[in-house]
């Protein structure tokens, strides 16, 4: 009698336990990659080209976000298991940066003038 208790136990933790702990190991390793993910997005909030500035920081501007799938699906698994327990992966749309007019000398000091007198 002891000896099947103990086989049940040994059967719960290998095929129950074991799983569940190495999810929780997978989703901890993903939430530290969309962590710094979006630490890369916040820090390059205020460049005019947002791709670029992911780009060099070993990122994509856009989904999947990540350039390998080792991350790429991490990441994935991450937000999906983190957003049905109810955390918010949002990141606010950024605006295109405005084109710069080249200044010459034509219009050189006109663009100045211009913003003093209104």
């Amino acid at each position: 009698m002891k000896d099947k208790i103990l086989g049940i136990f040994k059967k719960l933790v290998v095929w129950g336990l074991l799983p569940i702990a190495f999810l929780s190991f997978l989703f901890v390793m993903g939430e530290q990659f969309e962590v710094g993910r979006l630490s890369a997005v916040a820090g390059c909030k205020d460049c005019p080209d947002l791709g670029i500035c992911l780009r060099e920081k070993g990122y994509l501007a856009t989904d999947p976000f990540y350039p390998d799938l080792t991350r790429r699906y991490l990441g994935a698994f991450a937000r999906a298991i983190g957003g049905d327990l109810g955390a918010s992966y949002y990141e606010k749309p950024v605006k295109p940066a405005k084109p710069v007019a080249a200044k010459t000398e034509e219009n050189g000091d006109k663009d100045i003038v211009d913003a003093t007198s209104k």
